[in-house]
């Protein structure tokens, strides 16, 4: 069994409660594109993304999606492919009960997640399409850690709940900056510094919010 899950909430616990958690799940593969919880099913596992990125949408009538319990009111979908974590639901709910770092640090996890939602909505009515997706492709750089990101514009339009046309013009306007380049499907970042200059406040926000929680040290 290894001692590592590479999710930060997970690595985050004392050995003691983080052991039980890994022997409750085993480690996945997730593809690109796999929805690992669909809208209005049942969940069966918990996840918990290693390496891969994933972006949590809820579908609406109309058909389009926007970004940001027994029934999940959500889809979780893989973004990036790369490593994750999972355990039966039913097992999650059991050592939630009993173990108190993890309920611990999944409650902190809960806030975070509110503050970045809430946060988003904000961003979304007052940012422009350029300084959202500075922020978007900062948050993911920092998460894969790796200068090429594979996001295609129609990916990002959903992320950034705008149209390709604004994201492709967004993403020319950074392009033309040298700040990024792209092609076939590949994001890659040229200028780090430049995209935290042209990112709007919510990136330095949310990274601060990080920084005060169990997880950023571990």
């Amino acid at each position: 069994m290894p001692d590592t899950s590479r999710n930060l909430l997970l690595d985050s616990l004392p050995a003691a409660a983080r052991r039980p958690c890994l022997e409750a799940g085993e480690r996945v593969r997730l593809g690109l594109g796999e929805e690992v919880v669909t809208q209005g099913d049942r969940a069966r596992h918990a996840y918990f993304p290693g390496t891969a990125v994933c972006s949590l949408t809820m579908g609406l009538k109309s058909g389009d999606k926007a970004s940001g319990a027994s029934r999940s009111p959500i889809a979780a979908v893989v973004r990036i492919a790369g490593s994750g974590y999972r355990m039966p639901i039913a097992k999650f709910a059991e050592l939630l009960q009993h173990n108190r770092p993890l309920r611990e640090v999944i409650l902190l996890y809960a806030g975070f997640a509110l503050n970045v939602v809430g946060r988003s909505v904000a961003c979304n009515s007052y940012h422009s399409i350029v300084e959202r997706l500075a922020r978007w492709l900062l948050m993911t750089h920092d998460h894969v850690e790796r200068d090429e990101l594979p996001l295609t514009h129609d990916m990002l339009s959903q992320m950034l709940t705008a149209t390709r046309p604004r994201v492709s013009l967004a993403a020319g306007k950074l392009r033309a900056m040298q700040i990024i380049d792209y092609q076939r499907g590949v994001v890659r970042i040229l200028d780090r510094k430049r995209l935290e200059q042209v990112s709007c406040e919510c990136y330095e926000a949310n990274r601060r919010y990080l920084q005060l929680l169990p997880w950023a040290a571990a």
